[in-house]
């Protein structure tokens, strides 16, 4: 009875965030300013944004070939999707149990997949933070210090796996010796961060001509909005907290309220549609294979 209250509790929480930011949005941009906004996209842009963003997802599928048994990438791919739009849209996190749902129906044990799902989650961490201090210090201008930073960051996750050695588990043991070796954390950490490239700067090219951001500032922000997806509790579908992050870094780099604001919502509207688009796509091509005959 008490954890059902605390769901309740913390879908009303994750509702009042919606509502409140819906309201907000509406009081200091509205609807007729949105609707110039919009008319300010480039199409072309929005056709090269998916492409970037497309990309990502295959650089993501790519680290689960690193970390897990099956090597299939069409399977990987298709899990990565659906992982990904389910996370997106579904509240308190809930999306990541779709992951352990779709490995067990390919018959992969829930210690495996548990190990590699939090390898590479940590990996996310290691990356995000990576590049949101090396856009951090390119904006302050200390170029030599973000390049630092980038390059040496991987040292973190290599001393995280020695510091798992005082976890006595036998699978973790034989996964750190045959995945988690010196090459793979380097090649796991690149292409994190080739993900996070791609798709914060798919979200730059989405911005309307009238927001003026320069990439840096737009590639920080982006970050900066992701990172509230670690928190325990969003909006409904991340809305009003993935724009609190976005458009509230542009705003203390003085950003003008209006823009930010519509800046974070045209990146969060083609984050939502474009990850709907991929599991779109992604199921069209189970049904298609399903189809085929052996």
């Amino acid at each position: 009875m008490k954890k059902r209250l605390i769901k309740i509790f913390e879908l009303c929480i994750s509702i009042g965030i919606t509502v409140g930011f819906l309201y907000l949005f509406y009081a200091v941009i509205g609807f007729e300013k949105f609707v110039q906004f919009f008319k300010q996209i480039s199409f072309p842009n929005v056709i090269f944004a998916f492409f970037l963003y497309f990309l990502s997802y295959i650089t993501r599928t790519l680290r689960w070939k690193l970390t897990l048994s099956i090597q299939e990438f069409r399977k990987l791919f298709r899990i990565t999707a659906f992982n990904t739009v389910f996370n997106i849209f579904l509240p308190f996190r809930t999306g990541e149990l779709s992951f352990f749902y779709m490995l067990k129906k390919e018959n992969i044990s829930i210690s495996e997949s548990a190990i590699s799902f939090f390898t590479v989650r940590i990996f996310d961490a290691i990356s995000l933070f990576s590049v949101f201090g090396t856009a951090f210090l390119l904006l302050k201008g200390f170029y030599l210090y973000g390049f630092l930073l980038i390059i040496l960051m991987p040292v973190f996750a290599v001393f995280l796996k020695r510091l798992s050695s005082f976890i006595k588990y036998e699978k973790l043991e034989e996964f750190k010796k045959s995945k988690l070796t010196l090459k793979n954390i380097a090649v796991l950490y690149g292409l994190s961060v080739i993900t996070f490239f791609l798709k914060f700067s798919s979200f730059y090219l989405v911005l309307p001509e009238g927001i003026d951001l320069s990439f840096i500032k737009a590639f920080f922000a982006a970050a900066a909005g992701d990172i509230t997806t670690i928190l325990p509790i969003h909006g409904i579908a991340g809305i009003g907290t993935y724009e609190g992050g976005y458009a509230g870094i542009l705003i203390l780099l003085g950003i003008e309220k209006e823009k930010a604001l519509i800046a974070s919502v045209f990146v969060h509207i083609f984050m939502l549609g474009g990850a709907a688009i991929i599991a779109a796509f992604a199921y069209v091509l189970k049904v298609t294979y399903s189809q085929k005959p052996d």
